[in-house]
């Protein structure tokens, strides 16, 4: 038995990351499988928990266990800061193998979500988002995506039903290691959440988000911000590469051939920028025959960027043009202000309170 398993350790792959197919021919049994992620997953208060083997996996033996337990402790990253708004929202800085990264637990009504990251820094330079000012470190693995969400469902007591990749770093340019944390955490055996209230967000890269389409049945969010090529091309550079026409051809197309999959759109709205009666309009006709939702969301101030939201009265006309014109809208209040909880926020007052240059570590690729 430990030669059939001694090659395995947590540098390539650790086990919790595995799907169920990997571990089924590992263990040369699906039920061992299973018995092995729901021990994984459905302990209440994580790997510390003293090792009591469920019925399902007394057959693998002490013996096996022995060898697995070494490798759970050292996927956790450890936890540097913790911070919690009026909200409830919580936010996590977790310190990783040479890396520092950021989870938030937003708290609302019958809905809890847990937002992850994927990078430590991140490789596109948007304006307007305080984590392009960090630079990029490093991609995470998935294990180190899935211990952000094993650490903070432990924060409330509540079931966590939502997941979105919305922190620090472009998922699509991460994408084998995002696309394997999405199918463990939809897996049987695992949290088991469905593929629909997973969601990915991009900033745009074409590439990746005719693949992701292609081979995920998660949600995709486009970051959008803009209703020109001019424009968001300002906001976010990358848009020359991958103007914002094509990518919302590829969301019509897609629409076309599964049309009851829909893709959400999110526009950040900043004050002067990108919120007139005239982007509301050209919204509108961006957006037709798309299956889509639109989320507005008021621009989140950080010390990072010269931008403000706009004013309730504006924001409130935005949306009420988009509404009218049979806009699926509904605008995203930002959660957990007092704590910094916008991506890259604690990650960068953490860098500076070290004494580091934010920008040192810049290594973007574009």
């Amino acid at each position: 038995m430990e030669s059939r398993h001694a090659h395995i350790d947590s540098d390539t792959l650790a086990y919790w990351a595995m799907t169920l197919e990997e571990l089924t021919e590992k263990l040369k049994s699906r039920r061992r499988a299973l018995g092995l992620l729901r021990w994984l997953w459905h302990r209440p208060r994580g790997v510390s928990q003293s090792l009591d083997l469920p019925s399902h996996l007394e057959e693998v033996g002490h013996r096996w266990l022995d060898l697995l337990r070494p490798h759970l402790p050292t996927v956790l990253p450890e936890v540097l800061q913790t911070t919690q708004d009026s909200d409830g929202t919580n936010k996590a800085l977790l310190g990783l193998k040479g890396a520092q990264t950021e989870a938030v637990h937003i708290s609302q009504r019958g809905r809890n979500t847990l937002c992850l990251s994927c990078q430590d820094g991140c490789t596109r330079r948007c304006a307007f988002c305080a984590t392009a000012s960090l630079g990029f470190v490093r991609h995470l693995k998935a294990e180190e995506m899935l211990a952000q969400f094993f650490l903070l469902r432990f924060l409330k007591p509540e079931a966590v039903r939502n997941v979105v990749f919305m922190g620090m770093g472009e998922p699509m340019d991460n994408l084998d290691e995002v696309l394997r944390a999405v199918r463990v955490l939809t897996q049987p055996g695992g949290p088991c959440l469905r593929a629909q209230k997973v969601t990915v967000s991009t900033s745009g890269v074409l590439p990746g988000m005719q693949r992701f389409l292609a081979e995920s049945q998660a949600s995709l969010a486009l970051s959008l911000n803009a209703t020109t090529e001019e424009q968001r091309s300002l906001l976010m550079p990358q848009n020359r590469l991958w103007p914002m026409g094509e990518l919302l051809a590829l969301l019509r197309h897609h629409g076309k051939q599964q049309p009851r999959r829909e893709h959400f759109v999110v526009y950040v709205l900043l004050e002067g920028i990108n919120d007139s009666d005239e982007d509301a309009r050209r919204l509108v006709q961006l957006l037709k025959g798309i299956p889509v939702r639109l989320n507005l969301i008021p621009f989140n101030a950080h010390e990072a960027g010269p931008f403000r939201a706009p004013p309730l009265e504006r924001l409130k006309g935005f949306w009420q043009q988009l509404v009218q014109a049979g806009v699926r809208c509904l605008v995203r209040w930002p959660k957990g202000q007092g704590v910094s909880a916008a991506c890259g926020q604690l990650r960068g007052a953490s860098s500076m309170s070290r004494g580091q240059n934010p920008t040192a570590s810049q290594e973007a690729k574009t």
